[in-house]
C-alpha cells in the first residue's frame, strides 16, 4: 500500500501547486464569463452537468449522429468498436461483449449503460444488452463514452466507464422518415418514424424491424459447422414533450422490444431452442427551470422484461423494476455549479427452470433495492482553474453501503485555454446483480461427462477500483486538436470463479466452481488522439495502450483482458454537398492468454461507405461494406462459453432513406 499512498499524496501536491499558479495570475470573474467556449459541444455524462467537451473532469469520447449515420450501423456495439479505449468482442452474429479498457464478457457489468441518463443495463444479468433497447441508430443524437470511473456521478457498477445513449428531440427531426437496408447475406433493417411539433407540444413515434440471418445461412454451411445464431428484433418507441415559456417541461416516453435469437452454449450446457426476450420501458419526467441559476427534475422509470432463455440457464425469467430519481442544479453561485440529488430503485426478479438438474435460481423471488444520494460541485477558482468534486453514497439491499467519488483539477496553462491540464483521483465500486449472487448450477453425469456445481460465496465483498488520471489537450489550430489521457487503476476484491475437483463415492468426477473474490489487479495505460475538422473534411487518428495485471497467475475475473495496443483512424469527406465518403479502421492486438487460458487473435476492422443525397437532401442512398478485411472468423470460446461457431465478417449492404 505504500506505493498507492505515495501516488495519491503526490497528486494532491500537484493540485496545490496548480492552485498557487492560478491564484497568482487572475482574479475571479463573473459566472457568465466563465464559459470560455460558448460554441463548444456540451457533454452531460461526465458530471450530470452540461460542460464544455474540452474542460471535463474525465475523458469522454462523443460519437455524433453523423458518425453513426454515415457509418451505416444498425448495431450500437459495432459503432462502439471504433471509439478509443473501448474493447468490443463479437461472440456470434448478434451477441457482443463490450468494455471500457477491457473487462468485457457475456455478463460483464463493470461498465454502465444509460439511455438519456436512465438505467439501461440488464437488471437480471448485468451489463449492456443493446439489442433489447427500443432505440435505433437514426434516433440517436450522440453517444457519450466516459473512459474511467463514473461512480461519483452515476453510482455502483460504473466501475470502468459509462456509455450514455442520448436520443434526438422530436422537434429536431420533423416529418415522416423511412429507412431500409439489405445486405448480401439477406440481413435487413427497416424503420419508419414520424415526428411533429405544435405549440408547446413535440412528439414522435418510431418503429423498426431487424432480421439477421444465422451464420449457417450466411456462410452456406451445414448445421453442425455453424451456429443457428439468427436474430429477429421488433421495436417501437414513442415520446411526448410538453414545454412552456415558464420553464416547465413534462416528458413521457414508452418503448417495447421483442427479440428472438438462436441457441448457443453457456457454461458447458448446450440448448437447441431459441431464446426470446420481450421488454417494455416507460418513463415520466418533469423538468423545471426556476430562474437563471436554479433548475431541477423528478423522474420515474419502469422496466419489465419477460425472457425465455434456454441458453441462459435453461429457464424463464421475469423482471420488474421501478427507478425514481431527482436532481436540483445551481449555477453562478459564487463561481460554483452544484448538483444535488438521489435515486431509489426496486427490482423484482423471478425465474422458472425448465430442468432443475441443470441451472436455476433460488425458488423464491428475489427483491433488490438500491438507493443513492449524490453531491457534485464545480468551483471556478479563477479564470483558468476549475476544481470539481463528486461524491455519492449508495445502499444495496444484498450488500453493504458504499461510496464513490472523484476529485479533479482542470487548469488552463494559457489565458486562451488552448493548453489544458487535468488531474483526477477517483474511487468506484461494483455490486454483482441477482443472477451472479443467486445462481444455482448443478449438472449430473447424465448431462455432462462429469458433475459440475456452482457455489456463490454469500460473504464476498463488492469490487473496488481506485484510479489516478491525467490529461492534456492542445488546440493546435482552430481546426486541429490533440488530446492525451493517462490512467492508473488499482482493482481490489475482483470477483471470479475458483475451481476445484474431487472424485465422488460413486467414482464420478465432480467439479466445483466457487463465485467469490479472487484477488486484486492493476491496470494502466492511456490514449492519444489527433482530430482535424475543416469544412467538408473530418479525420481522427488515435492510439491506445492498455495493460492489466492480476495479482495471481490465471486469476479468474470472468471477463476478457483488454488489447494491449489499439490504433484507430476515421475519415469523412463531403463532396459537392451531395456525396459523402466515410471510412473507419481499427487494429487491436491479440490477447495471448486471458484468465481462462483462452486467446484472442489480433483483429483488423475496416468499414467503408459512400452516400449520395438527392431531392434537396430529402433522400439518400448509401452503399457500403463492413469488416472489409475479414471474410469470416474462427469460433470464439472462453469465459462463460466453451464452444463456438464460425461467423461471417465481410458484409456488403445498400440503404435507402427518405424524409417526407
Amino acid at each position: 500500500m505504500g506505493i498507492y499512498r505515495s501516488i495519491f499524496s503526490s497528486s494532491f501536491s500537484l493540485f496545490f501547486i496548480m492552485s498557487s499558479f492560478a491564484e497568482a495570475q487572475d482574479m475571479f470573474v463573473e459566472a457568465d464569463e466563465l464559459l470560455l467556449f460558448q460554441d463548444m459541444d456540451l457533454v452531460v455524462t461526465a458530471s450530470r452537468l452540461q460542460q464544455s467537451k474540452d474542460q471535463l473532469s474525465v475523458p469522454v469520447t462523443v460519437l455524433t449522429s453523423d458518425d453513426l449515420h454515415y457509418g451505416g450501423y444498425t448495431s450500437i456495439s459495432e459503432a462502439l468498436r471504433f471509439a478509443p479505449g473501448v474493447d468490443v468482442l463479437r461472440m456470434d452474429r448478434s451477441r457482443y461483449g463490450v468494455g471500457v479498457h477491457g473487462l468485457q464478457g457475456m455478463f460483464s457489468d463493470r461498465m454502465m449503460t444509460l439511455v438519456d441518463g436512465m438505467p439501461a443495463d440488464s437488471p437480471a444479468f448485468g451489463g449492456p444488452e443493446f439489442s433489447s433497447l427500443p432505440v435505433t441508430i437514426e434516433d440517436i443524437e450522440r453517444i457519450e463514452i466516459v473512459r474511467g470511473s463514473g461512480g461519483g456521478a452515476w453510482g455502483a457498477n460504473a466501475l470502468s466507464g459509462v456509455v450514455n445513449i442520448i436520443t434526438k428531440d422530436p422537434g429536431s427531426i420533423p416529418g415522416m422518415f423511412v429507412s431500409s437496408s439489405v445486405s448480401n447475406f439477406g440481413d435487413s433493417f427497416s424503420q419508419v418514424r414520424y415526428a411533429e411539433s405544435s405549440g408547446d407540444w413535440r412528439w414522435l413515434i418510431s418503429a423498426a424491424y431487424e432480421d439477421l440471418k444465422s451464420s449457417a445461412d450466411a456462410l452456406d454451411l451445414k448445421e453442425e459447422q455453424a451456429a443457428d445464431d439468427f436474430m429477429r428484433r421488433t421495436l417501437a418507441r414513442t415520446a411526448f414533450i410538453y414545454e412552456t415559456a415558464t420553464g416547465l417541461k413534462l416528458s413521457f416516453g414508452a418503448g417495447i422490444t421483442g427479440t428472438a435469437r438462436g441457441a448457443f452454449e453457456t457454461s458447458s450446457i448446450q440448448s437447441y431452442e431459441e431464446n426470446e426476450l420481450d421488454s417494455a420501458n416507460t418513463y415520466l419526467r418533469a423538468d423545471k427551470k426556476f430562474n437563471s441559476s436554479m433548475e431541477g427534475y423528478l423522474r420515474w422509470v419502469g422496466r419489465y422484461q419477460d425472457m425465455d432463455r434456454p441458453s441462459y440457464g435453461n429457464a424463464q425469467y421475469k423482471v420488474r423494476e421501478n427507478d425514481f430519481e431527482g436532481q436540483v442544479s445551481f449555477s453562478g453561485l459564487d463561481n460554483h455549479s452544484i448538483a444535488l440529488g438521489g435515486n431509489f430503485r426496486c427490482t423484482r426478479f423471478s425465474s422458472r427452470a425448465y430442468e432443475y438438474e441443470i441451472f436455476t435460481l433460488v425458488d423464491d423471488d428475489i427483491y433488490e433495492r438500491w438507493g443513492g444520494i449524490f453531491a457534485l460541485d464545480r468551483y471556478q477558482y479563477s479564470r483558468q482553474l476549475a476544481i470539481e468534486s463528486q461524491l455519492r453514497m449508495d445502499y444495496f439491499s444484498e450488500g453493504d453501503a458504499d461510496w464513490s467519488g472523484r476529485f479533479s483539477s482542470i487548469y488552463g496553462i494559457d489565458a486562451e485555454m488552448d493548453h489544458v491540464l487535468r488531474l483526477s483521483v477517483a474511487k468506484s465500486y461494483r455490486q454483482p446483480v441477482g443472477f451472479i449472487r443467486n445462481a444455482i448450477y448443478d449438472s449430473s453425469p447424465g448431462t455432462l461427462p462429469f458433475e459440475q456445481h456452482y457455489r456463490v460465496d454469500s460473504d464476498m465483498n463488492p469490487e473496488q477500483a481506485w484510479s489516478l488520471e491525467a490529461g492534456y489537450s492542445w488546440n493546435i489550430q482552430q481546426q486541429l486538436k490533440l488530446k492525451t489521457d493517462l490512467y492508473y487503476m488499482w482493482y481490489k476484491d475482483l470477483i471470479g470463479g475458483q475451481g476445484e475437483w474431487e472424485i465422488t463415492s460413486s467414482g464420478a468426477t465432480a467439479v466445483f466452481v466457487d463465485i467469490t473474490n479472487t484477488g486484486d489487479a492493476d491496470g494502466f495505460g492511456g490514449e492519444v488522439q489527433l482530430e482535424y475538422q475543416s469544412g467538408a473534411l473530418l479525420w481522427t487518428a488515435w492510439y491506445g495502450y492498455s495493460n492489466f495485471e492480476t495479482e495471481y497467475p490465471h486469476q479468474s475475473i470472468r471477463a476478457f483482458l483488454p488489447a494491449t495496443n489499439k490504433v484507430g483512424v476515421k475519415c469523412r469527406w463531403t463532396i459537392a454537398e451531395s456525396w459523402t465518403l466515410n471510412g473507419q479502421y481499427v487494429y487491436a492486438d491479440g490477447v495471448k492468454e486471458d484468465i481462462s487460458d483462452d486467446s484472442l487473435s489480433s483483429s483488423n476492422h475496416m468499414d467503408l461507405t459512400v452516400a449520395k443525397s438527392f431531392l434537396n437532401k430529402k433522400g439518400e442512398i448509401m452503399l457500403g461494406v463492413k469488416d472489409l478485411l475479414n471474410k469470416d472468423y474462427d469460433p470464439l470460446v472462453g469465459i462463460d462459453q466453451t464452444a463456438g461457431n464460425k461467423i461471417p465478417g465481410r458484409t456488403f449492404f445498400a440503404r435507402l432513406q427518405y424524409t417526407f
